[in-house]
């Protein structure tokens, strides 16, 4: 079977679990927790859900790297008009647009209005102007300057992309050989221990929220991009910072950053036809299944996949 269609296969079976996954209530306190059946979308790309009573219930979806194999690329979006600048767009329609595997929503960004329940008196829509908060790379140059800490408190660690590595670092300054890099925060792990969430604000913190963040292993050679669902009761409540840091550390991992969350969580993926197809249940005013238009994302392709 050639890889796109055998990509396609994976991922059907892998909706269909996942959804199953997420609406049967467990029987037991035994059932705590469960995890759907992975599947590799590519070489070196492992995707799979894990659903939890945290003691709400919790649904993960994680995509593991192989940072080791050279084929296995991670990259930052470029800014999508000849002036530099970026437009708002989901991260499916980034898919697309790119030819990634797969993305996630990266920056936080402005301007941002939320919107009401099931309105369009959102800010960006679609193709409307924003900047990132903070700095962010691309292919050697920056892109999107860093801010003053006072603009968004939360962001105070960045995510640098190296040819051969990747790796957080607190503030915003990367390796001399950085390619791409994107800063957000809080940062949720260093060497293995969970950092001080207090100048986020014990309320983003504390409360239960979807979220999108990455870590990485002690050795650099693995990496993972984790969305946790959120504001769906029957579904997902989502997770504290503190409870996606205790997801991570299960994981393995060494160092670990919390980026831009809520409506903004997607996780999209190339369904093996060049159609983009969202793994997780976005929540962009009060919708489930509604994406929200964002700034930039983190995209993986595999160098030499179909």
């Amino acid at each position: 079977m050639p890889p796109f269609l055998r990509r396609a296969a994976v991922l059907g079976a892998l909706f269909l679990l996942s959804a199953c996954a997420s609406v049967d209530l467990p029987a037991s306190p035994k059932a705590a927790f469960s995890r759907s059946a992975s599947g590799v979308l590519s070489q070196g790309v492992t995707y799979w859900s894990e659903t939890r009573e945290n003691p709400l219930r919790q649904v993960y979806h994680v995509v593991q790297l192989d940072l080791a194999d050279p084929k296995v690329e991670l990259f930052v979006s470029p800014p999508n008009d000849g002036a530099g600048q970026y437009h708002a767009r989901t991260t499916s329609e980034f898919v697309t647009a790119s030819g990634a595997l797969l993305a996630v929503n990266a920056s936080y960004f402005v301007p941002f209005k939320a919107g009401s329940p099931g309105g369009d008196d959102f800010v960006p829509h679609a193709g409307q102007h924003v900047d990132p908060v903070g700095k962010v790379i691309v292919g050697g140059r920056e892109v999107a300057p860093p801010d003053d800490p006072e603009v968004d408190p939360r962001v105070n660690a960045i995510l640098c992309i190296h040819p051969s590595f990747v790796e957080i670092r607190s503030g915003a300054t990367c390796r001399w050989d950085v390619v791409d890099a994107v800063a957000a925060g809080p940062v949720l792990l260093v060497d293995g221990a969970e950092q001080s969430f207090q100048n986020a604000g014990p309320k983003y913190a504390r409360d239960r929220h979807p979220r999108t963040a990455f870590g990485v292993s002690a050795d650099g050679r693995t990496g993972w991009l984790v969305v946790v669902d959120g504001r769906q009761s029957v579904l997902s409540e989502g997770a504290t910072l503190t409870e996606l840091t205790a997801f991570f550390r299960d994981l393995g991992a060494a160092d670990a950053i919390n980026l831009d969350g809520g409506g903004s969580t997607t996780l999209a993926v190339d369904d093996g036809f060049g159609r983009p197809r969202v793994l997780n249940s976005p929540i962009h005013t009060g919708v489930p299944g509604r994406e929200r238009p964002v700034a930039n994302q983190i995209g993986v392709r595999v160098l030499g996949a179909p």
